[in-house]
């Protein structure tokens, strides 16, 4: 049975407890059962429509914290990696440099020479590494950007 265009009739069934409790907040709140029940059911559903999208996003979050974690940790082991490489590499040079100074002749000019060879060196280091590092760099904006 069709009372108006907007609404179409369904029953629904109540205990004697429920039926009294919706007359006495319909009373309460100056609404019709039917207004007071339509209100509630709308209620209902509008919640487990955000508990659905709510759960969804919940699950998203956990996938990307998850991700994140998952790179962090990544980055972290190649960094402690790159370090312990650096610092053996490190250890190795200073070794190579002890050794070249201690069997250089006692002369002035050949101390000379050699310090020019260090800093020609350290140069061409430092321009290794500002490579290395911009390559580095433009290589992780590829993987975040993804």
């Amino acid at each position: 049975m069709v009372r108006n265009k907007r609404y179409r009739d369904f029953s629904v069934g109540l205990n004697q407890t429920d039926k009294d409790r919706l007359s006495e907040h319909a009373r309460q709140q100056g609404l019709t059962q039917s207004e007071l029940a339509r209100d509630g059911l709308r209620w209902y559903l509008d919640h487990l429509d955000n508990a659905e999208y709510d759960k969804r996003e919940s699950e998203v979050a956990q996938a990307i914290r998850y991700a994140t974690e998952q790179i962090v940790m990544a980055i972290k082991n190649g960094v402690e990696r790159v370090c312990k490489m650096l610092a053996r590499q490190g250890a190795t040079i200073g070794t190579l440099y002890e050794l070249s100074w201690m069997t250089l002749p006692d002369d002035e000019n050949a101390r000379a020479v050699f310090q020019e060879a260090i800093e020609a060196s350290k140069r061409k280091m430092r321009k290794y590494v500002q490579k290395d590092e911009a390559e580095i760099a433009e290589a992780m904006m590829k993987i975040l950007e993804k």
